[in-house]
């Protein structure tokens, strides 16, 4: 009777033991499961966010390179042509006399007060 008793308590002893796995496996996998799920929506949105900021800033492209044809053509118009060169922009007159150049900076305002590019 005694042994039976022990086999039997050993037997259970295992089976929760081999139950508590298989559950905490399971819960495991569940969470990281619902993680993965909630970092995939989260960049799916910002994704969306990004391309909406593209189109946005294909539009403010646009329009700015139209706001330069347009001021090209009135300078133009009143003897003053602009060539833009890559970074590099040079204005000079019909006759000749005037030229200026200018190299195109960055988002940064210059650290002097006068732009050391700029030739007359």
């Amino acid at each position: 009777m005694l042994n039976f008793i022990s086999i039997l308590n050993l037997c259970v002893t295992f089976g929760l033991t081999a139950g508590g796995i298989v559950a905490f496996r399971h819960g495991f996998n569940r969470a990281a499961n619902e993680i993965q799920d909630r970092v995939i929506k989260a960049l799916q949105s910002e994704i969306g966010s990004l391309q909406d900021r593209i189109v946005a800033l294909e539009k403010e492209n646009t329009r700015l390179s139209h706001v330069i044809m347009t001021i090209r053509a009135a300078l133009k118009r009143r003897g003053l042509h602009i060539t833009i060169d890559g970074d590099l922009v040079s204005i000079h007159d019909r006759s000749g006399n005037l030229t200026q150049t200018s190299r195109i900076r960055g988002s940064r305002p210059p650290s002097g007060g006068d732009d050391p590019d700029m030739e007359a």
